[in-house]
């Protein structure tokens, strides 16, 4: 039970790190995105979840289009 409050409270942190790069202006593609998920691959890994694991751990806490929101805005606009 721990550890599934420990990994909510990362992915509302990535949502507020979200929103924080999107009210800066920072576009879709650029490195800051790269560089959250990043972060949040190593901090999540402290807890025993690794980086393969990510997907299912926002689903199962209820974050689940937060970290494809980040999955998106990571992805350079084509075009």
């Amino acid at each position: 039970m721990e550890t599934q409050r420990a990994v909510v409270e990362y992915f509302r942190d990535l949502e507020r790190a979200l929103n924080e790069e999107m009210a800066k202006g920072t576009p879709k593609g650029d490195p800051a995105y790269s560089r959250i998920y990043t972060q949040l691959s190593k901090d999540i890994f402290q807890i025993g979840i690794g980086r393969d694991e990510l997907r299912d751990a926002a689903r199962i806490c209820g974050h689940l289009g937060t970290f494809e929101r980040l999955q998106q805005l990571m992805k350079k606009p084509t075009g």
